[in-house]
């Protein structure tokens, strides 16, 4: 008998037995095994350097937290910052300094998340009215339309250095509002790492590591997340408070209107009433 012979009546007794029919489980077998994604983040400095070094500090946290990552820097901000200035004090290896503008709009389109860690007043007032003339608005206007999440820092405007006008202060705050109305998230720099852990956890559905350890809290009630829209959202309603799930963030914008138009803050399963924001703990 000949090996032919011999491997045709192997399948014919597997056959019987039906045992031929069940190639699927090694296929299924490689899908359990597969890890959880961790998220791709594209980094893009713009020339708000008021923070600079703290923003570098960062964006190394933001770096051991993602999956992928790869650094982009504006042509206006290169006098102060370069690829190589980022390589060497975060350690991200990708840098996207040399990638044609289709090639950076292709890193953009496969991350997860657009983190703005020196974003310049300039850029926002500009996008805030979607004017798309520079390579610093076209970056961020692309994201938004692609509704990817934006993280950015909010407190390195070179202007706010010598900001005595309330009248400026209010209008700032406003283009700011309107921003997250776009659904961009700010954070004061010294934030951005912590920001981005939650913003990722509750894109995922999961809590992170720090807020599942508080014992006892009831998550079901309350938002993640409060921002500016919100807040506005309730006075329009002509309602007296929030209510905020337990570890959930609040944007320093939120806070900020939260107290103006006596917003309370009520944090779930905690504290039935905590006041305004100006009687809360940060």
């Amino acid at each position: 008998m000949d090996q032919k012979q011999i491997s045709s009546i192997v399948q014919e007794v597997l056959k019987e037995k039906g045992l031929l029919d069940r190639p699927a489980l090694k296929s299924t077998s490689k899908r359990i095994e597969r890890p959880c994604p961790t998220p791709a983040v594209l980094t893009v400095f713009h020339p708000g350097v008021r923070y600079l070094e703290l923003a570098l500090e960062q964006v190394r946290l933001i770096e051991n937290l993602a999956g992928k990552t790869s650094v982009y820097t504006v042509h206006s901000a290169r006098a102060w910052v370069c690829g190589q200035d980022v390589k060497k004090k975060s350690g991200c290896k990708c840098i996207l300094d040399t990638v044609k503008p289709e090639g950076l709009e292709k890193a953009l389109h496969k991350a997860d998340i657009l983190v703005l860690p020196t974003f310049c007043f300039k850029t926002a007032a500009k996008v805030a009215q979607l004017i798309n003339d520079s390579q610093e608005t076209a970056i961020v206007i692309s994201a938004l339309m692609q509704s990817k999440p934006v993280l950015a820092a909010n407190d390195g405007f070179t202007l706010l250095n010598t900001l005595t006008n309330e009248g400026i202060r209010e209008e700032i705050q406003r283009i700011l509002g309107k921003l997250e109305n776009f659904g961009m998230v700010f954070c004061h720099t010294d934030q951005l790492a912590k920001m981005f852990q939650k913003m990722m956890a509750n894109k995922n559905g999961a809590m992170p590591s720090e807020m599942s350890k508080e014992p006892n809290l009831n998550t079901s009630r309350g938002s993640r997340l409060i921002t500016a829209k919100d807040i506005r959202i309730a006075v329009d309603n002509h309602q007296r408070s929030i209510a905020l799930a337990p570890g959930g963030i609040i944007t320093p914008l939120a806070k900020d209107q939260a107290k103006e138009y006596a917003i309370r803050i009520v944090r779930a399963g905690i504290n039935p009433a905590l006041g305004n924001f100006q009687q809360n703990p940060k």
